[in-house]
Parts: structure tokens; sequence; C-alpha cells
């Protein structure tokens, strides 16, 4: 017993040691008065933290939690999305690197006051994100991350497949490296 237990604290300290574990995030924070209405000003905030785990230099697996609040003519909107990824970085030049997210993403989303598991719309999206991750230092990096392609479905209100690669979801990140 003494052998197995010892076994498996050098296995986890050997782990432990060579483990490549990152936290970090976006969030963002929009401002929107359409022209071709007389509602107000729409308001956005999204906050998305993230943790990852760098398998080698080629490979990261991660997951993001993404919560978005959306205030328009007195109505509050709430979109909540689990979102596991896998990322391939392909090339690297200087302190820059280049890749593509690969992931689902599976939530709920509806008004205030609704009854968030009875009222609420089911989200689900399966595709791909191209970014870049500058290395500001050996520990802390900056992401930006631009478009989506693939399917996207929205319960009840719209599924779309296609590319979107516009400025609209340009999202910026700051991640810590351990």
């Amino acid at each position: 017993m003494k052998k197995i237990l010892l076994a498996v604290i050098v296995a986890m300290t050997a782990v432990a040691a060579n483990a490549q574990f990152w936290v970090g995030g976006s969030f963002g924070l929009n401002f929107i008065k359409p022209d071709y209405s007389n509602s107000e000003v729409l308001t956005n905030f999204t906050l998305a933290p993230e943790v990852g785990y760098k398998i080698n230099d080629k490979w990261d697996v991660a997951v993001a939690l993404n919560e978005s609040f959306i205030a328009v003519d007195g109505e509050f909107y709430n979109t909540f999305t689990f979102e596991p990824y896998a990322r391939y970085t392909f090339a690297k030049t200087g302190i820059a690197s280049f890749f593509v997210d690969g992931g689902i993403g599976v939530g709920a989303s509806g008004f205030e006051g609704d009854d968030f598991f009875g009222d609420s719309r089911f989200n689900f999206y399966l595709g791909f994100r191209p970014g870049v991750n500058i290395a500001l230092s050996q520990k802390v990096g900056m992401v930006a991350k631009l478009g989506f392609i693939g399917y996207e479905f929205v319960d009840d209100a719209y599924h779309t497949f296609g590319i979107n690669l516009n400025n609209s979801p340009l999202t910026f990140g700051m991640y810590y490296n351990f």
C-alpha cells in the first residue's frame, strides 16, 4: 500500500512540475445606438473567464464560462454559455503566436424575470475562432480572437452556418501562465 501511495504522489508531483496551466479571459462593454429605430442605447457587458492546460507547443485544451448582459429600453437579457475548446497553434513569429480555437458552446439565454430554466432559450454552437497571442512576458499574454466559422443555433430564434469575419465579434483578453 505504501508503494502504491508513493508512486501516486511521485506521479502527481511530476505532472504538477511539468504543468502548463493558464488562467485568463476577456471582458467587453459595448454601447450601440441604432439609427433605424427609436430605441434607446443598447448596452452589452460580457465577462468570460477561462482556464486551460498546455499539452505541448501546439495544443491546449481549455474551458470558458461566458456571461453576457444586454440592456435596451428598460429590459434586460442574459446569456450564459459553457464553452470547452481545443486550441491549435499553427505559427509562431517573435512574440506572436497564431492559433485556431475549435470548440462547442452550450448555454441558455432569457429576459430578466423569466424562469431561467423554463422560459429561457437553448443556445448551441460548434465551430472555429482564429486568433493571435502576443507574449508580453514569459507569464503574461494578450489574446485577440476575430470572427467565427461554424454553426450556431438559438432555440426558436435562429440558426446559422457560415463565416463571420467582421469586427463585431473581435474580443481581447489577458492570460497568465503558471
